[in-house]
């Protein structure tokens, strides 16, 4: 069955769907045979696609008598089919000269007979015009009346034969005023200016230019005039080439995005002329969020004085010195459904731990940031992370940091190189960072190498790296969460009313894990129990639970210890199930974090060392008294006082004889029961057998006079 359509569509008419400029060809008994203006394809559509394309606003049917229209104007206008497309001058003289043509169409109406003599400026009828036309529009002041006793600038009228061309070419174009507009930008000469050879010599150079190597203009002209070819006939006509000043006239006629696209390549376009993205992609608090480290344009010091330092890097420590002149990284986490900032880190270097040093930030209260900087308004509470977004640099992309965040539930996901728009949250934040903060505070370096070429910024540097942390923890608490934003979904609203409401539309948020972020964001420290529970840098830890487990021995445990909180601490062993807990023994850390509280420890160790030198005399002195006093060290000058160590290795050297057999028998002995023989030689074995020459035997198997009683010692055996 054939299938009524809905719209009249005729043959011929242009159809604009899915982007694309479709001309109806043939109307089929299923549809549609059309052809793509652009590519030519040919394919069908079918009644039911055109008509629910219509019907939804998706599609929009240019019959050919709106087309031949629409391209006559085009033609008569040079291309400007609104008035809207000129400048603001040309609008007004639009207006005015709309206002006269509706002055005539009024007066004709009325009967009035108008002709071109009659509207000159002796005509009968060009005081009826006018004044109809002020009428119409009064502040265009046709008839120029007098102000204050001046004559008031009004509008240039034409004389009769413009004001009908005017009426005619109005009509012409079913009354569209942009044709009432002056075509000056159609004047001039038709024919082109250069020859055909002249034109690819313009294309062959800018060809050669819009490259990534990007060479320079005049060297690339230069060069180029040798190695164009040029035929014999176009030798002959005798016409040079271009000159350099018409070629760069045709590159700024070029697109600065074609530009940027050759001289610096698709990526670096994409970056820097790229539409950006509108979506909304995240609405609850926590969400998604966005992660990246960034080298602040500013050199931070104790005092502004440079100084320059031999330093051993195995025994340098990594937190940053008062008086350290550098740049410091800062490491951001975001938002993106609020734009709020969860946490910010600076550092000397950007690398895995300053990562997971951001992630437990985020997920902690930063009151003691608020008290130590003097903040007055509250920070963004602790969330937990869901979808965490993150470029591929060594600081994120990583082992390490991608177990401690899927160990807390959080799902990753990697953006891609040199894409900013992946992440366009979190980049943001930087240049808004460094163009209200860091551009006014002295150590400033510029957002480009070179651009401050007058200032020296390490010269100027001031501030310490607990100053500037605290300037921008000030920013991030009580300036930026209540700046209107203007990116995409805040739709003006501050960060911090975005958050309230997200949290009234979709309820509470999420509450992290302690138990989750000391295992999986804390330190490791692999450490042996003792009695007194078990000890990570110094600080000790014990429990209930701790002591059955260790049972009055020494075990080796790995202890999980959050930097930000010593209160507690969970311990794993291998071969054991449970994850034990112990509580920090030593209170007087409790309300320290790991940082502050080896600080504290070394404090006590290095300061004032003039002091601690005069202490460590005294306590010299203090033990060499006590020593001569108890008696028990004899006095080493005197050296009957005490046992030489030459003696104690002469004793020691007796105790070492050990008792050996000897290797043959001193003299003559008995054999066993001739003891108490009278004979001489009766049983006597001498000490050493004495050799006898045999002579050979002829018969094997008899036996010698003597060959039984010579036998040889077990000693003769082995010689």
């Amino acid at each position: 069955m054939t299938s009524q359509p809905l719209y009249n569509i005729p043959k011929g008419s242009i159809l604009k769907l899915d982007g694309r400029e479709l001309m109806v060809s043939v109307r089929e008994e299923s549809g549609y045979a059309v052809r793509c203006l652009d590519s030519g394809e040919c394919f069908s559509l079918t009644v039911e696609r055109v008509d629910d394309a219509i019907r939804e606003r998706d599609c929009e049917v240019i019959k050919p008598a709106d087309a031949e229209k629409r391209y006559a104007l085009l033609e008569y206008t040079g291309g400007i089919e609104r008035v809207e497309q000129f400048p603001e001058e040309t609008q007004r003289i639009v207006q005015g000269r709309l206002a006269l043509v509706l002055a005539q169409d009024a007066l004709r109406e009325e009967g009035e007979k108008l002709t071109q003599r009659s509207m000159d400026k002796a005509g009968k009828h060009r005081r009826l015009v006018l004044e109809r036309a002020d009428r119409i529009a009064p502040g265009f002041n046709f008839l120029r009346t007098r102000r204050g006793g001046k004559l008031a600038a009004g509008f240039d009228v034409p004389q009769g034969r413009t004001l009908a061309s005017y009426h005619d070419v109005y009509h012409r174009f079913d009354r569209n005023p942009v044709v009432l507009a002056d075509r000056d930008h159609k004047k001039g000469r038709r024919e082109p200016r250069l020859w055909d050879w002249q034109e690819r010599f313009i294309s062959f150079v800018l060809d050669c230019w819009l490259v990534p190597q990007k060479p320079k203009l005049a060297d690339l002209y230069a060069q180029a005039k040798e190695e164009f070819h040029r035929s014999p006939q176009e030798i002959a006509q005798c016409i040079s080439f271009p000159t350099i000043t018409t070629i760069r006239s045709r590159i700024k006629a070029i697109s600065e995005v074609v530009r940027v696209i050759g001289r610096g390549g698709k990526r670096h376009a994409t970056n820097v002329k790229g539409p950006g993205s509108t979506d909304v992609r995240a609405l609850a608090f926590g969400e998604k969020f966005e992660t990246d480290q960034c080298l602040l344009s500013i050199f931070t010091s104790g005092d502004g004085v440079v100084r320059a330092k031999v330093i051993d890097p195995k025994q340098a420590p990594q937190e940053l010195a008062d008086n350290e002149v550098r740049r410091c990284w800062l490491h951001l986490i975001i938002d993106v459904a609020t734009r709020e900032v969860l946490g910010w880190v600076i550092s000397e270097t950007a690398d895995a731990d300053h990562t997971k040093a951001l992630l437990r930030m985020a997920t902690r209260d930063k009151t003691k940031e608020k008290v130590r900087y003097g903040c007055k308004q509250e920070p963004v509470p602790p969330v937990r992370l869901g979808l965490s977004l993150a470029d591929n640099g060594t600081a994120t992309r990583n082992a390490d940091v991608y177990a401690s965040q899927l160990g807390m539930g959080m799902s990753v996901m990697t953006a891609r190189a040199y894409q900013p728009l992946d992440k366009q949250v979190v980049e943001r934040v930087f240049g808004t960072l460094q163009w209200q903060v860091l551009n006014t505070l002295p150590g400033y370096t510029g957002s480009r190498p070179g651009e401050l070429a007058g200032y020296d910024p390490k010269n100027s540097a001031k501030l310490s790296h607990d100053q500037l942390y605290g300037i921008i923890t000030r920013y991030f608490i009580d300036e930026y969460p209540f700046r209107p934003h203007r990116g995409t979904g805040m739709n003006g609203a501050t960060p911090r009313q975005k958050r309230e409401e997200a949290q009234k539309r979709y309820g509470a948020i999420e509450a992290p894990s302690q138990r989750d972020r000391c295992l999986h964001l804390g330190a490791k420290v692999i450490a042996t129990t003792t009695s007194d529970g078990v000890r990570a840098f110094n600080i000790p830890f014990n429990s209930s639970q701790l002591v059955r487990f260790d049972d009055g021995k020494s075990k080796r445990v790995t202890v999980h210890l959050d930097p930000d909180d010593l209160r507690k601490v969970y311990v794993t062993a291998e071969g054991v199930e449970e994850v034990m807990e112990a509580e920090l023994s030593m209170t007087v850390f409790k309300d320290q974090s790991l940082e502050e509280a080896i600080e504290i420890m070394e404090a006590a160790s290095r300061s004032n060392p003039t002091l601690r030198e005069l202490h460590d005399r005294h306590l010299r002195e203090a033990r060499a008294r006590r020593a001569r006093d108890s008696g028990f060290f004899p006095d080493s000058r005197d050296p009957s006082s005490y046992p030489t160590l030459a003696q104690l290795e002469a004793r020691a050297s007796e105790l070492l004889q050990v008792e050996t057999r000897p290797a043959a028998y001193i003299g003559a002995t008995s054999a066993p029961g001739q003891l108490m023989s009278r004979g001489r030689a009766s049983g006597v074995v001498p000490a050493r057998p004495v050799p006898v020459r045999l002579r050979p035997n002829r018969h094997p198997h008899r036996r010698l006079p003597g060959q039984a009683h010579l036998r040889r010692s077990p000693l003769d055996r082995r010689m």
